[in-house]
């Protein structure tokens, strides 16, 4: 393992961004000392000089060979992402149930922590806040805000009360309501929406281009589609069969389109009982420690709810060969800094993620028709979400204005559809991400089989760099393809 100047400097962001999320340095073994995470506007101002500093180094420093450059544009990313979340001041307007939110996140991951001694403060800094945001006028949505309220009622944490008491006291009376409810809405909305974009699609991209890009890609699919609506699941067991069948067919055929195939297979479980039941099934990476498998979470409540056509694009997408097959090959690349093996560059992992829906299409793996399908569908769904999201948030949308054109033009039903304009509210931009970053790995697969090159190549090549930007994706394929 070679050290530079820019390796060094990798290992500091590295450092500051574990000792900044202390919650995903617990679930990624680094730590077990149940600190969480300080959302105080001090601890906030204290992290954003030190990640301005960082970036200002990186800028200063030359990279002298091909892997220091790399490691230099990812560094100038990531360290600017930090930033635009920090001065974004999202910990104060961003109030809903979905995982990826502060109080959402704790309380699911609670149950993994070895020490809930830090809960209290954590939950009274994130609702002190809450208040400080309302009072600069940078309202949550009334609407999230009733769900969160409905989510922690489930539970009973020490300082849980306190924080639903301000909730339902001190924020929920002010929330804007479904027709205001994008950041276009807020103070500076337009230019947080771009911070948002660049952040989680690793590109500065105009949002009504991506609006435009989105409306064609969904007007393609719906002749594909045609008149497809999904059938649903009867029972949990149902489920967790058909997800476990999708995933072994899968890593039967992967040795086949992989030149690396993990050891590890991808473990199945269902969500935690106290998850909400509009919790997505979702893929967590094996912690570094290795005292935990990389699993899939599958949530079996409510069965009914749940389209079975798309069940199987959603396994080969979270884990077998998604978010698994990614995650595991990170594993190997032990010569790397850890920043590029484990930093959350959501445009590659889920743009990845979304190639291997269409992957598995190549590789047999669909049982039916109707799970070819159900593909469609949900590559309908991340189409329509360059819609949506942008509508909601640059183009002034109510939540009614975007569930009616996801219902038009796709096949989710009305509860998934809901569910799906939620969390672009809840988590403005990030949805943007999958296409945009499916479409450039379709783009480079493209060029390679052009170029006659053998499609596990392609794949060594993309996943053996760790977590890319989509720029930095680009070249790393380009070189490949310039060696000949």
């Amino acid at each position: 393992m070679h050290s530079s100047p820019m390796r060094d400097l990798a290992d500091q962001l590295s450092g500051l961004m574990f000792d900044h999320h202390t919650l995903r340095a617990n679930l990624l073994g680094l730590r077990d000392d149940g600190v969480l995470e300080d959302h105080s506007e001090e601890a906030d101002q204290s992290h954003l000089l030190r990640y301005r500093e960082i970036r200002r180094e990186a800028g200063r420093r030359t990279a002298e060979t091909e892997d220091d450059r790399i490691t230099k544009d990812l560094v100038l990313h990531l360290a600017q992402a930090e930033i635009d979340t920090i001065e974004s001041k999202i910990v104060e307007f961003g109030v809903s149930g979905y995982l990826q939110s502060a109080v959402p996140e704790l309380l699911y991951f609670l149950p993994q922590l070895k020490s809930h001694h830090a809960v209290p403060q954590f939950l009274a800094t994130v609702a002190e806040r809450h208040r400080a945001g309302v009072a600069a006028g940078r309202m949550p949505v009334k609407h999230l805000v009733e769900q969160t309220i409905a989510l922690v009622d489930q539970h009973d944490v020490p300082g849980l009360r306190h924080y639903r008491d301000v909730l339902r006291n001190d924020v929920l009376p002010f929330g804007r309501d479904t027709e205001h409810a994008g950041l276009c809405w807020l103070p500076d909305g337009e230019a947080l929406y771009r911070k948002m974009i660049r952040t989680h699609t690793t590109l500065d991209l105009d949002p009504r281009e991506l609006h435009a890009t989105g409306l064609a890609l969904v007007e393609n699919l719906k002749s594909e589609l045609g008149d497809h609506r999904g059938v649903r699941y009867s029972s949990a067991e149902e489920m967790l069969h058909d997800a476990e069948a999708a995933l072994r067919r899968a890593e039967t055929v992967a040795p086949q389109w992989f030149r690396t195939v993990p050891d590890q297979h991808c473990a199945i479980t269902e969500v935690a009982r106290e998850a909400p039941a509009s919790t997505p099934p979702h893929y967590v990476p094996c912690a570094l420690d290795g005292s935990r498998p990389g699993t899939y979470f599958v949530n079996t409540k409510e069965p009914h709810t749940r389209l079975r056509d798309i069940a199987e694009a959603t396994a080969f997408h979270e884990a077998v060969p998604g978010h698994h097959f990614e995650s595991e090959r990170i594993l190997l690349l032990q010569d790397l800094p850890l920043l590029r093996r484990k930093a959350r560059v959501t445009a590659f992992s889920e743009g990845w993620a979304l190639y291997c829906e269409r992957l598995a299409d190549e590789m047999g793996l669909y049982s039916s028709e109707e799970s070819r399908l159900g593909m469609l569908t949900n590559e309908a769904k991340r189409a329509g979400r360059l819609v949506a999201d942008t509508g909601l948030h640059a183009l002034g949308w109510s939540r009614e204005q975007a569930v009616g054109y996801l219902l038009a033009n796709t096949p989710m039903p009305r509860e998934l559809v809901e569910g799906e304009v939620d969390r672009y509210l809840a988590q403005p931009g990030q949805a943007l991400a999958y296409m945009m970053g499916r479409l450039k790995f379709d783009e480079l697969r493209t060029r390679s089989d052009e170029a006659g090159r053998d499609v596990r190549d392609f794949h060594e090549v993309v996943l053996s760099r760790g977590r890319l930007t989509l720029a930095l994706l680009d070249q790393v394929v380009a070189d490949w393809l310039a060696e000949g």
